[in-house]
């Protein structure tokens, strides 16, 4: 005769029946392609994955109904996340040196080694995404921690003030700030030799990053920037409608990976657009209805490169949607017409780019940013900067956040320290 189980055996029965049963209603297939590199990466994406849409994705989208309380929690929820995620090494404390600090008025963090002192006598620059509303040094402090650790190079993230708080350029000079202050006290302060110094930025950051590069070639200044290392950058708001772009909506919507929506909304915070105001305009966006009909020759020569791109990477399995209708709206035009060929807003729409530093671009796949990264990588080749481009074709935005639990990303990451050491 079977025996009846206990109270506590019964709980544990009934709390795994409701966690499976969570599980269940959370799955979503990945697409195939996706982390398939090691089947160890796509477990533990599949478990990921559904635990970041709980937490974030679904509460910013259908529990707020304003956008600040949506940023508010969005903040929040990756923040705690981020805390999560990588090991705690107490040994890292007598390797790395970490201070944080004031920079012409600009909070940052430093890194410094201590076992091998500043080997390579430079400097990294790392600025952080976060669609330039969210994230923060510590946020990637991990990120930054091992690669001034295994670099054993200083390093420096930038603690940028963020929008919607904080807007178009003000979030830019901040970085800037704090680069002219190295530049300016960096070899008296920290030994470091200023013609090796390489810039680095993932996301939003890799736009700030971009630009910086492209006003520092176009002012003259002098030291040059040794290099510059662009991560799954976010470079335009002309063309929402590009094949990484439609593909996200065909496969990958509702997973909680940077979608068009977000791309859309948070740019236009950071162009200084009301929340509200940026919330009702994002279906026009996300099909161009906010570019005026007189200015898409101006952007079809400079993407260029678009059509290449769109004929040689579409993605397996899956058929990308033709274009669609483009919702055109009046205000959306006023708004964003003003800002959005700025190139120190959208720095894709630079034209002259030669004489820029040598240049790392990482793309991945699956990430709605993929095309713009490509596009910008080709356009460097062609203006005769040495460019490299690395297109992880298993990998999603943000991937290298995960260098601790993915390991195409940590490999990712060390390709990345490797071509930056070739620089020094």
């Amino acid at each position: 005769m079977t025996k009846p189980l206990s109270k506590f055996g019964s709980v544990t029965f009934a709390a795994c029946v409701v966690a499976f049963s969570i599980l269940l209603v959370l799955h979503k297939p990945l697409p195939p392609g996706f982390c398939e590199k090691s089947s160890i990466d796509r477990v533990i994406l599949h478990l990921f994955e559904p635990v970041l849409r709980a937490f974030y994705y679904y509460p910013s989208h259908y529990l707020f109904s304003t956008p600040e309380n949506q940023i508010w929690w969005t903040r929040l929820s990756l923040n705690t996340l981020a805390k999560t995620m990588g090991p705690f090494n107490l040994l890292d404390r007598h390797t790395v040196l970490v201070k944080d600090a004031t920079w012409n008025g600009v909070h940052v963090r430093t890194y410094e080694p201590r076992l091998v002192k500043n080997a390579t006598g430079g400097a990294a620059i790392f600025i952080h995404g976060g669609g330039f509303a969210v994230g923060s040094v510590e946020m990637y402090s991990g990120l930054t921690r091992r690669m001034a650790k295994e670099m054993n190079t200083f390093v420096v993230s930038i603690d940028y003030r963020l929008s919607p708080e904080t807007v178009f350029p003000d979030n830019l000079l901040d970085c800037e700030k704090a680069v002219d202050y190295l530049f300016e006290n960096g070899a008296q302060e920290f030994g470091i030799d200023l013609n090796k110094v390489v810039i680095i930025g993932d996301s939003a950051g890799g736009n700030l990053a971009t630009v910086i590069a492209q006003r520092r070639q176009e002012k003259g200044v002098e030291p040059k920037l040794a290099a510059q290392v662009l991560l799954y950058p976010l470079l335009q708001l002309v063309d929402l409608q590009m094949v990484s772009y439609r593909y996200f909506h065909k496969r990958l919507d509702g997973f909680a990976f940077v979608d068009p929506r977000s791309v859309a909304f948070y740019y236009m915070l950071y162009a200084g657009i009301s929340m509200e105001t940026a919330q009702k305009l994002v279906p026009s966006v996300i099909t161009n209805g906010h570019i005026k009909p007189e200015r898409r020759d101006e952007i079809d020569k400079v993407l260029s490169h678009r059509s290449f791109i769109e004929a040689t990477h579409l993605y397996n399995l899956s058929k990308v949607p033709d274009r669609w209708e483009v919702q055109e709206n009046r205000e959306a035009q006023k708004l964003l017409d003003p800002i959005i060929f700025n190139p120190d807003f959208s720095p894709l729409m630079r034209e002259n780019l030669k004489n820029l530093p040598k240049s790392l671009i990482v793309t991945c796949e699956y990430d709605t940013l993929r095309d713009e990264g490509m596009i910008y990588a080709e356009r460097l080749k062609t203006a005769g900067v040495p460019t490299k481009l690395i297109n992880l074709k298993n990998g999603f935005h943000a991937m290298l956040n995960m260098h601790n639990e993915i390991t195409e990303a940590s490999s990712c990451l060390t390709d990345v320290m490797d071509w930056i050491l070739e620089q020094f």
